[in-house]
């Protein structure tokens, strides 16, 4: 099953969850219900901030199309995927360098180690 980046984003936050709904034939099937609708706004501002990072990080030259530059992102869905649900498990936490509490520690692996894979286009001179 194909799933938006908005979806994708909501799964891996734990956002879901699944009906078994009664089909015409009386058969059944799961299905995913996608929960907290209210962070539908957070999650997509997170999807369009990750996805400019993306684009930043590739550095498209002057040549390049909308519909190139749309096409060429598909390949770094998992990349904006990941990006946003880091930013989102930031939340209330932003630019946190240290966490120690009851003996629990948090350190944050650094943002830029997931942009794995995303190079920028080289111009030759």
């Amino acid at each position: 099953m194909e799933y938006t980046t908005l979806e994708q984003v909501k799964i891996r936050l734990k956002q879901f969850h699944i009906d078994t709904i009664t089909n015409d034939d009386e058969t059944t099937s799961d299905v995913v219900v996608f929960d907290n609708k209210e962070d539908n706004p957070i999650i997509e501002q997170l999807i369009k901030q990750a996805t400019e990072d993306v684009k930043a990080r590739r550095n498209y030259p002057d040549s390049y199309t909308d519909e190139m530059i749309t096409e060429d992102l598909k390949k770094f869905e998992s990349v904006i995927v990941n990006l946003a649900v880091y930013d989102h498990s930031q939340a209330g936490e932003a630019f946190m360098a240290s966490y120690n509490e009851n003996g629990v520690n948090r350190t944050w692996r650094d943002r830029d180690s997931l942009f794995v894979g995303v190079f920028p286009f080289a111009k030759v001179l």
